[in-house]
């Protein structure tokens, strides 16, 4: 049997405490993406905020798709300061929402240097 097939069974303070666990280097042998999917919303996003403090850019990326936007936007904001290294802000994206990437696409733009002119060449 894998580790993995008792995690749908454990209850979320649990795995809440392997996953510190796992992000302290207490326990090894343990993939803490495993642990997403089971880790309850709020679990999940303190657990995000410990790896954005250790600059984690590879386990970041894969608990994108099960934290809200608000906590996406938190990952995009720190990744954006230079604050995650190796971590592409742009993966966030499909992640935000609408309204969030037109405040984005806004502020981007907003923001951009002038582009020059080019000149016709006839």
């Amino acid at each position: 049997m894998k580790y993995t097939q008792l995690l749908p069974f454990m209850d979320r303070e649990e795995l809440k405490k392997i996953a510190e666990e796992i992000i302290s280097g207490e326990l090894k042998g343990v993939r803490l993406q495993a642990l997403f999917p089971f880790l309850g919303r709020e679990n999940l996003h303190e657990i995000v905020d410990q790896l954005i403090l250790k600059k984690d850019a590879e386990t970041l990326q894969s608990a994108i798709p099960f934290i809200s936007r608000e906590k996406v936007l938190d990952i995009y904001q720190a990744a954006e300061k230079g604050e995650i290294p190796n971590f592409d802000a742009s993966r966030c994206i499909p992640f935000l929402g609408s309204e969030k990437i037109k405040d984005l696409f806004r502020e981007l733009v907003k923001n951009a240097p002038a582009e020059p002119e080019v000149e016709d060449e006839d």
